[in-house]
């Protein structure tokens, strides 16, 4: 869950829990402002200060306060004095300043931009920092966006490695792309690329490059993950990142990740992330390959159709190909005490039914089995599956 989310109910109830008077929304009202000093770097006027009406809520039983916000003013909102980067590091203020920028006019945009500006690597770095800089690079100027690539383009290595920086980097490369800039970028992330693709955060980083750039160019990539890929497959982005290269390559670009994914199938069928990757495989692979996994599926129907993750690569391989279909039939046929220990398997079972509803009629007549060997639940239920199919 996004770390800013959490507070906004916290917020809706203790507004509906204070006084129904009409209040200042800004707390300045209570300081000197003789006690104030302002930087000389920006003219003040003054604007109208932040004020707060009340607005019955239209949810029946709940007397629950909404309140309007006005425009605010520099010289009224305290949320602008003082040190605005460390303000920023912190969750309810962030989330403050955000607001004041998107909502403020360019003058009030450029103040807190200029205050901002000296710490934004930092920032960029920080839980709840980060947020407010992809904020000014969603919705500031070209110059502000411009002067934001200076500063961090120069450490989008750093970013790519950090937990919350990999999210402006990401945001960066989205900002630039089909520009000078993104090239740029991407000439000082490809250099890294071998590292990135097995790091938790830079994992992100490479999978919104390949997704900005898709089918344009991919060897790149290819190139940082071979000899990598059982490490990959192991984990969750890992996967999606192998996925990517798979969806987005030409068969002849992919030809050594073909040869590292089959030496290592019979692992991968029965991973818990891996298993996607050879239903991919399944679905959009050369025929060469598509063969080598059926074979190796068929040699291994039992192990696999017994395991969590395997039998879904089981399933798939039976939902696309009539060849599977036939040659499983065959197994069956030939050793239906196969047929009996899927059947009452917590998760054969499923792969016996989805098995039977994929034959043909007189394919299904092929199965002579005994009703009482079905002695489990789950056998029960391929029992009660075989019998309304053949009714």
């Amino acid at each position: 869950m996004d770390p800013e989310d959490d507070q906004e109910i916290i917020d809706s109830i203790v507004n509906a829990l204070e006084s129904d008077e009409e209040r200042s929304f800004s707390p300045s009202q209570t300081r000197s402002d003789s006690n104030r000093t302002y930087s000389p770097q920006i003219k003040r006027q003054q604007q109208t200060q932040y004020t707060i009406k009340k607005i019955q809520s239209p949810i029946i039983g709940f007397k629950l306060d909404c309140w309007a916000i006005q425009p605010f003013s520099l010289d009224d909102d305290l949320y602008l004095d003082g040190d605005l980067v460390l303000k920023c590091k912190d969750q309810t203020n962030s989330r403050k300043i955000q607001g004041l920028f998107e909502k403020g006019n360019d003058e009030q945009r450029d103040f807190i931009f200029q205050k901002l500006l000296p710490g934004i690597v930092t920032l960029a770095n920080d839980i709840f920092g980060n947020y407010v800089v992809q904020r000014i690079l969603e919705q500031g100027n070209q110059q502000q966006k411009e002067l934001i690539f200076e500063h961090l383009s120069q450490q989008i290595l750093v970013l790519s490695y950090n937990t919350y920086g990999c999210r402006v980097a990401q945001k960066l490369l989205e900002i630039s792309y089909n520009t000078q800039k993104f090239e740029q970028i991407f000439k000082v992330i490809s250099t890294q690329v071998r590292n990135l693709v097995i790091d938790t955060n830079g994992n992100h980083v490479i999978q919104k490059i390949a997704e900005l750039l898709k089918s344009q160019k991919s060897d790149w990539l290819i190139e940082g993950v071979l000899g990598q890929i059982q490490k990959l497959s192991n984990d969750s982005h890992g996967c999606r990142l192998i996925q990517q290269i798979l969806e987005i390559s030409s068969i002849s670009q992919l030809n050594d990740i073909y040869k590292e994914l089959l030496s290592i199938q019979e692992e991968l069928c029965l991973s818990q992330y891996g298993n996607y990757i050879i239903q991919i495989l399944l679905l959009r692979g050369p025929t060469d390959v598509i063969y080598k996994i059926q074979n190796a599926i068929i040699k291994n129907l039992e192990k696999l159709s017994c395991d969590k993750f395997g039998s879904n690569v089981v399933d798939k391989s039976v939902n696309i190909s009539i060849y599977m279909r036939k040659e499983i039939l065959k197994v069956f046929i030939h050793n239906m005490n196969i047929f009996y220990k899927l059947s009452n398997n917590c998760y054969g079972n499923y792969v016996i039914q989805n098995f039977c509803k994929q034959l043909e009629y007189n394919q299904l007549l092929k199965l002579s089995y005994d009703s009482s060997q079905f002695n489990t639940q789950f056998g029960q239920h391929v029992y009660q599956t075989l019998q309304k199919l053949k009714n």
